[in-house]
């Protein structure tokens, strides 16, 4: 996802928490009290993730110019479970079904194929805090580390194909649309910034790439807290 998309995503964010505000009103002290949270909660829904890589591909040590890969966007079921420590401060760990990626060959190695596929995703722990004073429309933003778990590779172009795991930053951006105490919907940004290594051989040959994934995964769905 380009950062052009990103910023689009994030503003269309910031837009519907002002209609929103909005449209709930304001008490004569300027606030509308916001529900009390109870101290656990889940979010539940389809997400999608997103990647755009950037690519360094070295052959028996010499690097490829111009050498890219493409990697297409998926979609999973994910949840993410959270405990709120103040009716402000929350911390959370999210992750979904792992789904298949498959990364083709790109720039100057266009035409040459399907590198390989692996079978992984983006998990996150996060520090987040919640807006309070608009009633039932709750947004957030926080932080926190992103970790790419890889749970199996498969060979194609590149045999003995095999990604490593790897962490990084993540930033965090949503909001809670509160039906009662307990039920909800829910809107959810991620921007992770990860950089995982692949290796394995083409032609008999170690080849070796870096490649930095920086993922966004919008999740959306149910909320429930208790």
């Amino acid at each position: 996802m380009s950062m052009r998309g990103l910023a689009t995503i994030f503003s269309a964010l910031l837009t519907t928490t002002a209609v929103c505000a909005a449209d709930f009103g304001v008490t004569d002290a300027g606030r509308v009290s916001a529900l009390a949270p109870p101290s656990f909660y889940l979010h539940a829904g389809l997400a999608g993730v997103f990647n755009d890589p950037s690519t360094r591909i070295s052959l028996a040590g010499i690097r490829v110019l111009g050498a890219a890969v493409k990697i297409g966007d998926r979609a999973t079921f994910a949840v993410e479970a959270g405990y709120f420590l103040t009716p402000s401060i929350a911390v959370s760990v999210s992750g979904g079904v792992p789904p298949l990626s498959k990364v083709e060959a790109s720039g100057t190695l266009s035409g040459f194929g399907t590198i390989g596929k692996s079978r992984g995703g983006p998990f996150s722990a996060t520090v987040h805090y919640h807006f309070d004073g608009l009633g039932t429309f709750q947004p957030y933003v926080g932080a926190g580390v992103a970790v790419l778990i890889i749970f199996s590779d498969e060979d194609r172009l590149v045999r003995r194909y095999r990604t490593d795991d790897a962490t990084g930053p993540v930033l965090q951006a949503g909001f809670d649309l509160m039906l009662d105490s307990h039920w909800g919907a829910f809107f959810d940004v991620k921007k992770g910034f990860v950089t995982t290594t692949t290796r394995g051989y083409l032609s008999g040959l170690p080849v070796r790439s870096s490649v930095s994934l920086d993922p966004v995964v919008l999740h959306s769905g149910l909320t429930y807290r208790y």
